[in-house]
């Protein structure tokens, strides 16, 4: 089984069809997974940043939003298509690939992250402050930042992973 494994993140990537024939539903699955995961910068990084490094221009407080959003919509993509209607038995369902990159990518990163940062911005915050300038003094920038790079390349992984697998218009 193939696995992208990125700092102190690992992700399992398997999701494979197995040669399986897959049904206009399970593509949809799919377009619905990816479709989340690459239009979100927060996610994946600046397209034209091929090291997921530039975080320029974003403000991480609002960035950080992001990923809960896609709790939210990973959910919903599962509740739509519950693991009874895919095709072939023999096919790991996705719901599989998105309980991982939620369990195994995403909380890990906002458990360690999200608090201490926001906790630390609102202790320095004022309104006549830019915040953009704020965050750039945050004390633990650096690996902040690190973890986020790796969180955006295992996700570009399974982005490139479902658009390959299921055959899928690539979005850049």
């Amino acid at each position: 089984m193939p696995s992208v494994t990125k700092g102190e993140i690992s992700l399992d990537l398997a999701f494979f069809k197995l040669g399986a024939e897959l049904s206009d539903e399970d593509r949809q699955c799919a377009w619905e997974l990816y479709s989340e995961i690459a239009t979100r910068v927060a996610v994946v990084g600046k397209r034209a940043d091929r090291d997921a490094t530039n975080f320029s221009g974003e403000l991480y407080l609002e960035s950080l939003d992001s990923p809960y959003n896609f709790f939210r919509e990973c959910r919903g993509i599962m509740r739509k298509f519950p693991v009874g209607r895919i095709k072939d038995p023999r096919q790991i369902h996705l719901g599989i690939l998105i309980n991982r990159i939620l369990g195994r990518v995403l909380r890990p990163f906002l458990e360690k992250w999200n608090g201490d940062y926001r906790h630390w911005l609102n202790s320095k915050m004022k309104p006549e402050y830019n915040p953009y300038e704020v965050q750039e003094s945050y004390p633990k920038k650096e690996a902040f930042l690190k973890a986020w790079s790796d969180v955006r390349k295992v996700m570009r992984e399974a982005e490139a992973a479902l658009a390959e697998q299921y055959e899928l218009v690539p979005l850049d």
